[in-house]
């Protein structure tokens, strides 16, 4: 080792633990801001909220301090955790199914034969407002959670097709020829390098599918309330006139909505790190 690198050796160290420093700090700056953004949001919530300065009535939008009382009240009842799982087991029907679905179906398109003949048929359906589908399926399948599935993947499954597709659309060229030329059928090239190009498409296309699988779900069960769920509760609350506890309801779906997004957002992150491709998200 000559002397000219012992330098760039000892600062190496103290320059990357100084960095995770920074990063570290920034990350806690960050939270410290969104923590208070919402605290500020809460008071000025708490003060107005059905006062002179408010668009809405309080017995419509309720209060911190009145939501906050009936959500503990739902908490410690264990009220709220039966339509949730029951909700959270819908959506993951769904994505089960729609997975699997979406890929076959790239798979069948990303061939120049799909591409010309299905492809065009994709889209016509992708333009389909999903949500007009839940009154032709109820008379089809009747007031039932296959219906609710149905519905949501329909809305979902385009999600997951597009992140297929675009794994496939990048797939190098070179490695196909290579797997082509060692005798490797179609088969073979899609669980080799299809899924590793499409799992960082898959972890991304989930942060938004599901969400909205969840809020899918949840319009189905207010739109038709036949099946038990956190709409079908929400619903309830709100026709006896119970405004604090249907907004802490809907506050719930947000907080499992955001968790849900950070720990697929970790996911991703760690993921493309994995392979040395991460960058901080």
């Amino acid at each position: 080792m000559s002397l000219e690198t012992l330098p760039t050796a000892t600062t190496a160290q103290p320059s990357k633990q100084s960095a995770n420093w920074h990063r570290s700090r920034s990350t806690v700056l960050i939270w410290i801001g969104r923590v208070l953004v919402v605290a500020v949001v809460l008071v000025l919530w708490q003060a107005f909220a059905g006062g002179p300065k408010s668009a809405l009535p309080s017995d419509v939008v309720s209060r911190p301090s009145a939501f906050a009382g009936a959500f503990w009240t739902l908490l410690k009842g264990g009220g709220i955790f039966p339509p949730t799982g029951q909700t959270a087991l819908s959506a993951l029907y769904s994505l089960l199914i729609a997975i699997p679905v979406a890929a076959v179906a790239a798979a069948i398109t990303a061939t120049r034969l799909g591409r010309w003949v299905f492809e065009p048929i994709v889209t016509i359906t992708y333009a389909v407002p999903k949500v007009g589908l839940i009154s032709l399926l109820v008379i089809i399948d009747g007031i039932s959670r296959t219906t609710d599935v149905i519905l949501v993947t329909s809305a979902v499954i385009f999600v997951y097709y597009f992140a297929f597709r675009q794994a496939a659309d990048e797939l190098d060229r070179s490695r196909v020829i290579a797997f082509r030329l060692m005798g490797a059928n179609r088969l073979r090239i899609f669980r080799s390098l299809m899924i590793g190009y499409a799992i960082p498409q898959l972890i991304a296309a989930s942060r938004i599918a599901i969400p909205l699988a969840f809020a899918t779900e949840i319009f189905a069960e207010l739109r038709v309330p036949g099946t038990p769920g956190l709409g079908v509760e929400l619903t309830s609350l709100i026709d006896n006139f119970k405004s604090a506890s249907s907004v802490g309801v809907m506050l719930l779906i947000l907080v499992l909505g955001y968790l849900l997004d950070l720990l697929l957002r970790g996911l991703l992150s760690w993921y493309t790190k994995s392979i040395g491709v991460g960058t901080e998200l």
